[in-house]
């Protein structure tokens, strides 16, 4: 971003700014005389020890008082006109606790300086508001800085491997490491696939750290927790470490995931600061097969899975995905033992698809099984029913995204609007959206009409008049109006 000049055009979809909050008597007191809300709920602690929460609570309203901040002072700062905000509080805010607020860029309107933001504020891993918010710049330039630092979550931050000098772990450093990524990398310790390593990075100028950690024990899981707790930028936590198939129980469910759920738990505040990233897991193909002599395996790697799918459902909404991946048999010192002359993956195959499943943060379902024919997408379990002798799967790759780069001809009009309903109105993501329309579907009013109009307008490459947009309630007419656009633009 330039230090001289500012402009609608500085930002980016995926920047985001941090900081954090907390809410304490004193600011009721100023915001009730301000207010005038005076609510027991808010400051009578034995009349909130009766009601659900057992204590006073921050009124929904002080807890939004920083959203004004987020637009009078960073995204876009000065010349900022707040059009408006959705909001819903999650959980109750009790005073004395730290929230940690994240304001990310969804969207760009360059035509009318429309930023669209999504706001979430957190206490820890736990979700209290969740807010979207339109902020206008009024001038097409200004002088003064954002007054707090502004990253971007679309581009490469720090990611966290554990059994970071394995082989497939090793084959994931490097490829993060060519996409410009900063790494974090745990192993048991210096020796010669760590030194190994460490000369492949330094040729790729790659900013990498080692955690020497035992992921068996409790002391070497908190060293990597608490490595992990104050990393910047935290973008990205991929799981490798695991003990032989022979290994005990103990050690299986300790790597496994005893190791994976105090590391992700550490992870979740930063990934949530970033609104983007993802908590991967690398389990097997053999967690559901379950070969004779490898039950203890597959049953500590469906724990694992267990939690990672828990992350999904829970923090899925925010950006923070938790994904499984299951490759067949790969070519590594795990597999020596067993291996035989079965044709089997490459490490570097098996993380070049895992990076193309962590790169496409929209798409659908959070378990991607592998094979030697490629990769296939769905929900756990999904491909234990899936038809015998069916075509091979294509590599998985990043869908094009929707925004303002978005070229027309990659997407039907009425894909396009679908899209831009089931984001705009939070629906389910297989929700049918055909039959939609103003006043009609939950949570589409005159505010959310606008909303929705700007997206398209950046997602097609479009400008509608004031009329158009009056006139277009419902899915169809919209259809309609988008593809007479085109046309005029001589587009179809």
């Amino acid at each position: 971003m330039s230090t001289s000049q500012y402009s609608i055009e500085s930002f980016c979809v995926g920047d985001y700014v941090v900081f954090e909050r907390r809410f304490d008597p004193q600011d009721f007191a100023a915001f009730s005389a301000l207010s005038g809300d005076a609510n027991a709920l808010h400051h009578d602690a034995g009349h909130a020890a009766k009601g659900p929460f057992g204590q006073p609570i921050v009124p929904l309203h002080l807890t939004l008082s920083p959203l004004s901040m987020i637009a009078g002072m960073a995204l876009p700062g000065e010349p900022s006109l707040y059009l408006g905000h959705e909001v819903r509080a999650l959980r109750p805010v009790l005073y004395g606790q730290v929230l940690r607020y994240s304001a990310r860029v969804e969207a760009l309107n360059l035509s009318h300086r429309i930023l669209t933001l999504r706001v979430i504020a957190c206490h820890g891993a736990s979700v209290a508001l969740d807010a979207l918010m339109r902020v206008q710049c009024l001038a097409e330039r200004w002088a003064t800085a954002p007054a707090l630092p502004i990253r971007n979550s679309e581009r490469p931050g720090l990611a966290v491997i554990t059994g970071g000098t394995g082989d497939i772990g090793g084959a994931l450093a490097l490829g993060l490491a060519r996409r410009g990524w900063r790494l974090l990398l745990q192993d048991r310790g210096p020796g010669e696939r760590r030194a190994r390593l460490e000369h492949h990075l330094r040729r790729l100028r790659a900013e990498a750290a080692f955690v020497t950690a035992d992921l068996a024990t409790e002391a070497g899981r908190e060293a990597l927790a608490a490595a992990v707790a104050k990393a910047e930028d935290l973008g990205l936590v991929l799981h490798t470490a695991s003990p032989g198939v022979n290994a005990p129980l103990d050690a299986l469910v300790a790597v496994n995931y005893t190791a994976l759920r105090r590391v992700g738990e550490a992870a979740l505040p930063g990934l949530l600061a970033r609104q983007n990233g993802a908590i991967v897991l690398l389990s097997s193909t053999a967690a559901e097969q379950t070969p004779a002599g490898w039950e203890d395996y597959a049953a500590a790697k469906n724990m694992a899975a267990g939690f990672v799918d828990g992350l999904e459902r829970s923090y899925g909404a925010y950006g923070v995905r938790g994904l499984t991946f299951m490759p067949g048999l790969v070519a590594t010192r795990f597999s020596d033992d067993f291996r035989g002359e079965n044709p089997a993956l490459a490490p570097e195959e098996v993380a070049e698809a895992m990076l193309d499943a962590v790169a496409a943060r929209q798409a659908p379902g959070n378990t991607i099984v592998q094979g030697l024919d490629g990769a296939r997408r769905g929900g756990r379990g999904f491909q234990a029913n899936a038809p015998a002798g069916g075509a091979p799967a294509a590599p998985l790759s990043a869908p094009a995204r929707q925004d303002s780069g978005a070229a027309p001809a990659q997407q039907t009009v009425r894909a396009a609007i679908s899209q831009v309903l089931l984001k705009c109105l939070r629906l389910a993501e297989h929700a049918q959206t055909a039959q939609a329309g103003l006043g009609q579907t939950p949570g589409w009013d005159s505010l959310k009409h606008i909303e929705i109009l700007l997206a398209l307008e950046s997602a097609l490459g479009l400008r509608f008049a004031a009329g158009e947009i009056e006139a277009a309630h419902t899915a169809a007419a919209l259809e309609a109006l988008c593809q007479r656009k085109l046309a005029e633009k001589g587009l179809e």
